[in-house]
């Protein structure tokens, strides 16, 4: 989760300081966004910690299907708000929940599959 936050960050700083100066779409599993971690670590790199909050897109996931569902509506808000970086964390946690059990492991490896297909592309 820090390097996650970190990455939501960094994404953000210019290209002549190593960042891609673009905003961060975040979808978390687990709760473990934490706001603070995002203010401190943008005072750190002398940027302006509520422009930095604003150039990352949240948004919590609650189940698997939520999350798949999530990441199928975010094509909009990646060319609305530019992003350039997509943050699940974490991306298997729902499916390892969701499809206990050696009988349900091939459904939840194809949903899988699927949803990091749709994240690759």
């Amino acid at each position: 989760s820090q390097i996650c936050h970190q990455l939501a960050v960094n994404v953000q700083l210019p290209v002549r300081r190593g960042g891609l100066d673009g905003a961060a779409l975040y979808i978390d599993t687990e709760n473990t966004f934490r706001p603070e971690r995002i203010i401190s670590m943008a005072r750190h790199l002398g940027l302006e910690p509520d422009e930095v909050m604003e150039r990352i897109i949240y948004s919590e996931a609650y189940t698997s299907d939520h999350q798949m569902l999530l990441l199928e509506k975010a094509d909009r808000v990646v060319k609305e708000k530019g992003v350039r970086l997509i943050i699940i964390d974490s991306l298997t946690a729902h499916f390892r929940s969701s499809y206990l059990g050696r009988e349900l492991l091939a459904e939840r490896q194809q949903k899988l599959n699927k949803h990091m297909h749709r994240l690759v592309r």
